[in-house]
């Protein structure tokens, strides 16, 4: 009796070695689910189990990164999450697998109000984010002046609920030609060039002068062109003729005295040539009469 017991407890052994070692690499995988995050260290993006243990037959776990390490807290590094849809919520790790630097939510916008504008004027930036709305993304702006070789930073502002930004630069803060850039979540906006026009000045020492006599023509120009030229035109028809030119003193301001042959309505201004800071600025018209 013993002999037949002995072969029948080996066999039994045998079989349960043999039904372990059949198992497969998928069911192994079920019962361990490793968890892979290919994000870089220095985005300090941990991804945490699932909590409901995978379906039957599948061959991986879905990683799920955990938010509130994905996207610290100001003073924190910053990582770079993917935005969905049209909604504000980063989702750190999506469907596909977690999320690797740089996820860009869409392309940002930039525009320049008015544009040219008038030195010292009020002028508006302002843009937007397409493709995705991003609220409460912290915008900021550059300029660079002309002649100078690089940007600087102006201001910065954040975004509203539906991703888009505006800064109000006040009088006297656009005085020459310069280009704009808006840079927010790693992302840049096209650089824009802003036409800025001087503010050139023209009376005269009356509205009415006798052919053959004197008129004091003077005027000033902002921003500071000392030293420069500007032209003095009257209006022949469908073309403005030059009929003066005057030196801008120390103060960019100017005088010169003319006196005209011919009686009439007269129409003047006065012309600032572009240069590397302004454009070509032209003053309001002037009229004057010419007695006999």
């Amino acid at each position: 009796m013993r002999r037949s017991i002995v072969p029948l407890s080996l066999l039994l052994v045998s079989v349960g070695i043999w039904v372990l070692g059949s198992v497969s690499p998928a069911t192994a995988v079920n019962r361990a689910p490793h968890i892979v995050c290919p994000v870089p260290s220095a985005y300090a993006v941990t991804c945490c189990p699932p909590t409901v243990g995978p379906a039957r037959g599948s061959n991986a776990a879905q990683p799920v990164c955990c938010p509130a390490v994905c996207c610290p807290t100001a003073g924190a590094p910053q990582p770079v999450c993917c935005v969905t849809g049209n909604t504000a919520q980063p989702v750190c790790c999506p469907t596909a697998g977690c999320c690797t630097p740089p996820c860009a939510a869409g392309s940002l916008t930039i525009a320049s109000s008015p544009d040219p504008s008038t030195a010292g004027r009020k002028v508006v930036i302002s843009g937007a984010f397409v493709g995705t709305t991003v609220s409460g993304a912290t915008v900021v702006l550059w300029h660079e002046l002309a002649g100078q070789p690089s940007f600087t930073q102006v201001s910065q502002t954040t975004t509203d609920s539906a991703g888009h930004y505006s800064f109000a630069l006040g009088p006297g803060a656009v005085m020459a030609d310069q280009a704009w850039y808006a840079s927010a979540n790693g992302v840049k906006s096209a650089t824009i060039e802003q036409l800025v026009m001087a503010l050139v000045g023209l009376s005269s020492s009356s509205h009415a002068v006798a052919v053959g006599h004197s008129l004091v023509l003077r005027g000033h120009v902002t921003p500071s062109h000392a030293g420069q030229t500007v032209l003095i035109e009257q209006s022949r028809g469908a073309a403005w003729h030059v009929i003066a030119r005057a030196r801008l003193g120390s103060g960019s301001s100017y005088a010169v005295s003319h006196r005209f042959s011919q009686a009439g309505a007269i129409e003047l201004r006065t012309v600032l040539p572009g240069d590397q800071r302004n454009g070509k600025s032209v003053s309001r018209s002037l009229k004057v009469t010419v007695k006999r």
